[in-house]
């Protein structure tokens, strides 16, 4: 992706923050008709001899399934907040933008064993059950219910080979206007306040 050089991120911390904060991504991959196939799924991140590792499933009924091979080439996309930003909060005059948060991550797939898929739905619920009051107890799945549940679905693996990382958050912009963006972004939505509060924590 086009990345100016002021939105560039690099930094392998805190790329593993943002996509262990933000773990849906899409899965994109070529089609047989050319045609880009995605694909939208939660995932389990890894690092194996320093490298980043997705795991993650899809259900066998998915068109996407079906093109998945031990070494296949695919990209990951990881979003975070994003929102429109008005000139208007600027002490010059200037044309609006957008800020947004994206990660790449490309590399090849490797479909993973029943035993391996097995321990990845439970590695995935526990990772998103782990700030929870009432826990999912994984271990009190039947036998059975998992057998029929494992064979609807495969186990992906995806060894990165390539991050791509844009966080654009108007690192370009002076003190004053950088202040006015995050307290506008503030009064806005959901989306807009979680930027805002990214903004805090990027400004260098």
């Amino acid at each position: 992706m086009y990345i100016p050089e002021e939105f560039n991120v690099s930094d392998r911390k805190s790329i593993k923050k943002f996509i262990s904060e933000y773990n849906f991504g899409m899965l994109i991959m070529n089609g047989i008709d050319g045609m880009p196939v995605v694909s939208h799924l939660p995932f389990v991140l890894k690092e194996i001899e320093h490298e980043f590792v997705l795991e993650f499933h899809l259900a066998k009924a998915n068109h996407q399934a079906s093109l998945i091979k031990n070494g296949t080439q695919g990209k990951v996309v990881v979003n975070g907040p994003n929102a429109y930003v008005s000139s208007s909060v600027y002490g010059h005059v200037n044309v609006p933008t957008f800020n947004y948060q994206a990660v790449h991550l490309m590399g090849s797939l490797e479909v993973l064993s029943k035993e391996e898929l097995v321990k990845h739905s439970k590695e995935l619920v526990a990772l998103f059950e782990s700030n929870r009051e009432k826990k999912v107890d994984t271990s009190l799945w039947p036998r059975e219910m998992l057998e029929a549940y494992s064979n609807e679905i495969i186990g992906v693996r995806l060894n990165v080979f390539k991050v791509e990382a844009a966080f654009k958050l108007s690192q370009n912009r002076n003190e004053e206007d950088y202040q006015a963006i995050i307290l506008d972004l503030s009064k806005g939505n959901w989306n807009e306040k979680a930027l805002a509060e990214e903004m805090k924590k990027w400004r260098k």
